[in-house]
């Protein structure tokens, strides 16, 4: 459903949808905005069209449609309120497992008087395993019958009667396993093993150029400059890497093109180590570029696919994966000067250095492939294990959510919301103290505080050591608190004292110390929520393309902010005026942090807890619809944290002479665009 109309919403409706649904301020606002005006009335949806939108989405049944009508249009009015819809919608798409079952008993109840008989459930439950089909469907078999008879009879003579309360706590009773699922297991340690390598190629590949700085530019024959220009290069192509990636994401999922972007990053670390001389300059600037366009599309990618694999412990494992990343940053500093002492010949040590840069990329690309193939295979066996009944009632319930959830136009939906432009700012902050202040850290540390060049680069190490080793027990206080953009604020306003401390004191150890530790305190938070927060604010519909976009914004941030303190430092008494100019970075990012979270709300997806998010469950769409009493199979799922919530459904094929005499019997025309 998309239109470009606007549609005000009474104060009162929104009021009553935010305490009697589990959608977001911003999300009703966004269905009033986007709900279709197909029909003669602005304000609402007719039957006509409710009708032509299932028909597009595969729901052909015409008894079904004229069911779903009677449910969702409360009133008996003839027409669908918006706020009609948004109720409607809120058990498809947000619903607890009482949500779901009030839903189907609705559904069933055909007579309305609120007492279901086999009858009824039999009639309905039938349309919804034939809803690509017309009315001469032969619906269920005579056992399938026997099952759904002899429940409902149980529940009446248990209950006296089969009413909406009897049956909501009888589907709550349904045996299964509400546990979350297990944290320590063998399936989480192969994951975290793998995907611990995703980034490994980039994380090696991308610094050598610092790391090796004075091998690079005697292999190259160049100077300062020319290492300038190959750092610019890979962050050249860092601002067009992600946007591409993200809508890639979008669009195919995380699994396949995480491995297209470490084929580019493999491909970027060979040219980079193949290539010699200062003919051949050209050559490593084409490997940078690929190593910047790919290595900046690995880790919302990572993230995602984090985020899939452990939906329960998401915080938690983007916490491991920071520490993981840490690490290996640490390390790729450490090592790669090692590598290149392998030789006496210096050519031959850096050179060696740059493969095994090469080679990490390699491993990377296998890592993500076998991700991609073993998730492939979990979703294989759990089809395998699922009855036709149960796949049928999910794809029935996704279909009919896809038919009457309101869409942004294509085009709309590249313009974000503007909490997320606050966020890119308030994001990038997070980066100021380990990585941009880094580059005029040494000098400070040396001029002001008298610390040795060794001391500087300690302390730089020391941040992103501690930053990292926090990260995991961030990520579970994360899931567990939410509160998360006040708490950004708050880890953003330690960074501010830190810098406010280095711009009063004069010199001596303690003043670095203390800086030094607050800003791994800030890093710590930041580097393992900020990022995140990216899928909470769009959603994870359009992850992929706000993820591309901040890469393109973040990215162009980070590329001003160090020229800005360039010139500060060249001009009188450039040392405090850059810890005064970074101590106001980070006040603005505090500032934008505090601003996302009076736009977002504090019922916002960013601010819930990991337990409170509701996305209702193909598990509960099963146990509610009773297709799992209808066909019995022994259920192998867990409730926690729910799966995403909207997926396409496909159609299938319908005789054309069968589908125009099912519009007919809707006394409808043929659809025209919608």
């Amino acid at each position: 459903m998309t239109d470009t109309k606007i549609s005000s919403i009474p104060p009162d409706e929104l009021g009553q949808l935010l305490n009697e649904t589990n959608f977001t301020k911003r999300e009703i606002l966004e269905f009033y905005k986007y709900a279709a005006r197909d029909s003669d009335s602005e304000q609402s949806i007719d039957k006509k069209t409710f009708a032509q939108l299932c028909f597009e989405n595969g729901i052909k049944n015409v008894a079904l449609i004229e069911r779903l009508w009677k449910v969702w249009d409360i009133d008996a009015d003839g027409a669908l309120t918006h706020f009609e819809l948004i109720m409607g919608l809120n058990p498809i798409l947000r619903g607890n497992r009482n949500d779901v079952a009030s839903f189907f008993f609705d559904l069933y109840d055909l007579d309305g008087s609120l007492d279901l008989s086999a009858k009824e459930v039999i009639s309905v439950y039938s349309d919804m395993l034939c809803f690509t089909q017309g009315d001469e469907s032969e619906g269920l078999s005579h056992e399938q019958k026997k099952h759904l008879t002899e429940w409902v009879e149980q529940q009446q003579r248990e209950h006296g009667k089969l009413d909406k309360e009897n049956f909501i706590e009888a589907i709550e009773n349904l045996e299964v396993n509400n546990e979350r699922a297990p944290l320590l297991s063998w399936r989480t340690a192969y994951y975290v093993f793998l995907t611990a390598w995703f980034e490994m190629g980039t994380s090696f590949a991308l610094p050598a150029m610092g790391a090796l700085s004075d091998r690079i530019q005697a292999r190259f024959d160049t100077n300062e400059e020319g290492i300038g220009t190959l750092t610019s290069a890979y962050f050249f192509a860092a601002m067009v890497g992600p946007l591409v990636g993200g809508y890639a994401m979008d669009k195919y999922g995380p699994g396949i093109v995480v491995i297209g972007a470490n084929i580019l990053v493999l491909t970027g670390a060979i040219l980079q180590a193949l290539a010699k001389g200062n003919d051949q300059m050209w050559v490593i600037v084409i490997g940078r570029l690929l190593l910047g366009f790919g290595g900046e599309i690995t880790p919302f990618t990572t993230v995602e696919i984090l985020g899939r694999l452990f939906p329960d412990y998401f915080g938690l494992m983007a916490g491991v994966r920071n520490l993981i990343q840490s690490l290996s940053g640490f390390l790729a500093f450490v090592l790669l000067p090692i590598w290149a002492e392998v030789s006496d010949d210096p050519e031959r040590g850096t050179s060696f250095a740059l493969w095994m840069c090469a080679v990490l990329g390699f491993i990377s690309l296998l890592a993500c492939t076998i991700v991609n193939f073993s998730m492939k295979k979990e979703k294989i066996t759990a089809a395998a294990n699922e009855g036709a009944d149960q796949k049928a009632i999910s794809k029935f319930v996704r279909a009919f959510a896809q038919a009457t959830t309101p869409q942004m136009p294509g085009c709309r939906r590249w313009l974000m919301p503007l909490p997320f432009w606050f966020a890119v700012f308030g994001i990038k902050a997070q980066y100021f103290a380990p990585f941009g202040f880094t580059a005029f850290s040494n000098n400070i540390y040396k001029e002001k505080f008298h610390q040795s060049r060794g001391q500087s680069s300690f302390l730089s190490g020391f941040i992103s050591l501690v930053a990292g080793l926090m990260s995991p027990f961030i990520g579970e206080l994360s899931d567990r608190i939410g509160k998360r953009s006040l708490c950004l604020a708050i880890g953003s306003s330690l960074s501010v004292a830190g810098f406010v401390v280095l711009a009063l004191a004069n010199s001596g150890k303690p003043p670095v110390w203390i800086a030094s530790t607050l800003f791994a305190l800030q890093y710590g938070f930041g580097d393992t929520v900020a990022y995140i927060s990216i899928r909470f604010i769009v959603g994870i519909n359009r992850s992929g393309l706000g993820y591309g976009l901040y890469g393109v914004f973040g990215n162009f941030i980070a590329t001003l902010v160090p020229l800005i303190g360039g010139f500060l430092m060249e001009s009188s008494n450039g040392i405090n005026k850059l810890l005064w100019y970074f101590a106001g970075l980070m006040a603005l990012g505090t500032l934008c942090w505090i601003v996302v979270f009076l736009l977002e709300g504090p019922r916002s997806l960013l601010e819930l807890p990991a337990d409170q998010v509701i996305e209702t469950s193909d598990e509960d769409l099963k146990l509610a619809a009773l297709s799992y009493i209808a066909s019995p199979v022994k259920p192998s799922f867990r409730r926690g944290k729910k799966q995403k919530r909207s997926t396409g459904a496909g159609e299938d094929e319908v005789d054309d002479e069968e589908e125009e005499e099912a519009r007919a019997s809707l006394d409808m025309n043929s659809p025209a665009e919608s």
